[in-house]
């Protein structure tokens, strides 16, 4: 695929990119590379399908979708990591999905294959760290499971590890006590189930964090609150853990993320180096629906500045901050929240703050919540452990201006962070109006009044900026191909670029300059430069396949990328008769 020797290119495959799992995988991914200038990361991203309904329309959208796992035929990719495990969850389609990979050095993100390299989770860790301070220091006896689906291997080896360290404790567990689900948020019907069963249940583990969004719902219909009647916890420690009400508690990865170790094992097999299956150590993030602490803070900590415990306490209220995308230009907020809390650390151990030391850390303060500090986080989870900090740090110090001080400074922290939290949001629901008001622009401007309209692309075009995209670049096959989602369907060999889209300015490719073979797409020099890598979207509308949308990964790509290609395809098909003649 490339001719460069000073890179490598490497195929992220993923099963969608908006929900958390693949959101995850690839925010690590991307974390990892993104200060390296010898990888070029691709992000292909299908649909979940697991029907063979030929006539339900969700399944024939996610087949066309999924025509783009067929670039990898022709686009040579120096490695692959694939994070498809429900997709190519059951034995006939990862057979299938083994097709697609070819020879290409992979490794197989969360999914058991013993021919396989593989990364995945070590379920057992995290689920014996809570069950253990659930059944030893709560003396809890009664817990229940909302479970996953029978093929997916994440939740048969999580409720093996439940049911296992149940037995081990000489708790009683039953069939009545579990309920399995597809591991979505459309779980209520079978927590209602699970709850109308077990009405004495003290805590309750749920196989993801998405299936206990379910489970807070039947509770509330029973007037149950988690935390205080029942003690929840979940899996996957994703974004949503903190965002609910009250904030989930959740098993997560404890240190490295499964996309970068995939990422450092797959470099690894590239270059010749001797590799095997690795599973990545998890433990419990405590949060409101069950509170607990996997540290202590020590008068020792606190009273030499400790900068390993300062790194340790910011890695857990900012557990995100390791695994999401960072822009390289941005401020480094672990190394500055260290500067801040070292501070007021070596202020209390020498028992002297100046007007100039406390006008400094609030200024610090200031840039920390400035530059985005509370994305990584959740209020509640801060706030708790900012609480205990300063609890710790007034009875080292007793009394004294610099404890006076010292509190000052942390009732600043809080207000900044509300400030920020509030901003964010604000900010968010702004965008979020925005993006639907242009993208509906879209749809009025490009839709089809009559027989696919007539205006030509050069319509589409014009209202690409609408859409969303930043950078992208339009490729268009000669002629549509009808794709059916057999194995012997493939994509063409060639394509055109037709137009570039430049920090929202279209560029039209000369048509002389337009034809190149597929595998060259990702590095076309009238590319814009991405230090995070690519993203591809097949653009198709119906049965028949358009071409292919090659955009820069971001967070907005991969919370709505799906459906602003989709826009484009249809626009596209409606607009554009002499394609379909």
């Amino acid at each position: 695929m490339i001719n460069d020797k000073n890179y490598k290119t490497i195929g992220l495959l993923l099963e969608d990119s908006f929900t958390d799992y693949p959101k995850d995988v690839t925010h690590s991914v991307v974390h990892s590379v993104m200060n390296r200038k010898d990888i070029r990361l691709v992000m292909i991203t299908g649909r979940q399908d697991d029907s063979t309904d030929s006539e339900d329309r969700e399944h024939l959208y996610k087949q066309m979708y999924n025509s783009i796992y067929r670039i990898n035929s022709l686009c040579h990719f120096d490695g692959l990591l694939v994070a498809i495990p429900n997709l190519f969850g059951r034995e006939d389609l990862f057979a299938r999905g083994k097709e697609l990979f070819g020879n290409i050095p992979r490794v197989i993100i969360s999914l058991e294959d013993p021919d396989e390299i593989t990364v995945n989770y070590d379920n057992a860790m995290g689920i014996v760290e809570a069950l253990d301070y659930l059944v030893r220091i709560k003396g809890f006896t009664r817990i229940c499971m909302l479970g996953g689906r029978d093929d997916n291997p994440d939740a048969i080896e999580r409720k093996k590890a439940f049911c296992g360290y149940l037995a081990e404790a000489g708790l009683i567990f039953t069939e009545d006590m579990y309920e399995k689900t597809d591991m979505t948020v459309n779980t209520r019907g079978a927590a209602a189930r699970l709850l109308e069963r077990n009405p004495d249940a003290q805590a309750i583990f749920c196989v993801n964090d998405q299936s206990a969004e379910g489970l807070y719902e039947a509770m509330k219909a029973k007037d149950l609150i988690p935390g205080k009647d029942i003690m929840v916890f979940g899996f996957d420690n994703a974004a949503r853990a903190g965002q609910m009400i009250p904030p989930l508690s959740s098993i997560g990865v404890a240190g490295a993320t499964l996309g970068g170790k995939a990422l450092e094992i797959l470099l690894d097999m590239i270059n010749g180096q001797e590799v095997s299956p690795v599973r990545i150590p998890t433990r419990l993030y405590g949060r409101e629906s069950l509170k607990y602490e996997s540290y202590e803070i020590t008068t020792r900590d606190i009273l030499r500045a400790d900068s390993a415990f300062i790194y340790s306490f910011f890695d857990d209220c900012f557990y995100r901050y390791g695994t999401e995308i960072v822009d390289p230009g941005d401020i480094d907020l672990r190394r500055l929240f260290y500067e801040i809390v070292s501070g007021m650390m070596s202020a209390a151990k020498n028992r002297y703050m100046d007007d100039k030391h406390i006008s400094r850390l609030r200024h610090l303060i200031d840039i920390f919540f400035q530059n985005g500090a509370m994305r990584y986080t959740d209020a509640a989870k801060f706030v708790r452990s900012l609480s205990r900090l300063q609890g710790s740090m007034n009875e080292i110090q007793g009394k004294g201006y610099v404890n006076t001080d010292n509190n000052r400074l942390f009732s600043y922290i809080r207000d900044k962070a509300i400030q920020a939290l509030t901003f964010e949001r604000s900010a968010e629901g702004k965008r979020y109006y925005t993006v639907r008001e242009t993208n509906f622009e879209f749809m009025i401007n490009t839709a089809g009044y009559g027989a696919h309209g007539g205006a030509g692309i050069e319509n589409v075009i014009r209202n690409l900026s609408k859409v969303g995209f930043d950078n992208a670049a339009l490729y268009l096959f000669d002629k549509p191909k009808e794709y059916t989602g057999a194995l012997t369907d493939t994509i063409p060999d060639e394509v055109n670029l037709r137009y570039v889209l430049k920090e929202g300015e279209i560029f039209e490719i000369p048509e002389e300059r337009r034809r190149c073979r597929v595998d060259e797409i990702y590095t076309r020099r009238e590319l814009p430069h991405e230090t995070m890598g690519y993203a591809s979207y097949p653009l198709f509308y119906g049965g028949v396949l358009l071409g292919i949308l090659v955009t820069g990964i971001s967070r907005k790509i991969m919370d709505s990328g799906g459906y602003m290609s989709f826009l484009i395809g249809r626009a596209i098909y409606e607009n554009s008769p002499e394609m379909l003649t």
